[in-house]
């Protein structure tokens, strides 16, 4: 069975005895890593999103969808695929909520978020709460990242990430405080660690 991560409070489809163990019993919108991404959307909407994606290091596509109309709790929902895979096999998993200069209640619903997550893992499980850090995407060091991971045995990753943009990237790019939620493969984590910024 899986834990679905809504309304920004972990909904449990397992009894409060069970512990989770592997990232896939996770879900954000109903998906997990592994699923397939054509058991939610259609190839043509999976393609026209390509339009605007990210292909990183020619290895793994970042994709996503803004407000589409099978989300429930995330204004965002970002997914990472092998660039050539026609199954579309999920491997990072991100889910966004966006706050218009609102980070105190971002704050507020990691913490619960992360509590929920804390309670169904198995004690194995190492949490790393790396706490605020500049963001590496605001060389001025005005915006901020609060961070809580959580490393699975075999690798995978789960992330709860609030983060605190500068006024000056607010209204410059239009940028909004984040709440993400994010769920990594250990294929992707071991990719973004030791090939993507290479």
């Amino acid at each position: 069975m899986r834990v679905f991560i809504a309304v920004l409070v972990l909904i449990l489809n397992l009894q409060s005895w069970t512990k989770a163990d592997d990232i896939s019993e996770f879900e954000i919108e109903g998906m997990s890593i592994g699923d397939s991404l054509l058991d939610y959307f259609s190839e043509e909407e999976i393609k026209e999103e390509e339009k605007d994606a990210y292909v990183w290091k020619k290895k793994f596509l970042i994709n996503g969808f803004y407000k589409h109309s099978s989300f429930k709790i995330y204004d965002r929902v970002q997914f990472a695929y092998k660039k050539n895979d026609n199954k579309y096999i999920i491997y990072g998993l991100d889910g966004n909520i966006f706050y218009r200069s609102n980070i105190e209640e971002c704050y507020q619903k990691k913490d619960e978020i992360v509590k929920e997550i804390s309670q169904v893992l198995k004690d194995s499980v190492e949490k790393l709460d790396t706490g605020t850090n500049n963001h590496d995407g605001d060389k001025s060091g005005k915006s901020k990242s609060t961070v809580v991971e959580f490393w699975f045995d075999n690798g995978d990753l789960a992330r709860v990430i609030c983060t605190d943009w500068s006024k000056k990237l607010e209204e410059e790019n239009n940028y909004w405080d984040d709440l993400a939620v994010i769920l990594n493969s250990k294929e992707y984590a071991d990719f973004l660690m030791n090939e993507a910024y290479k």
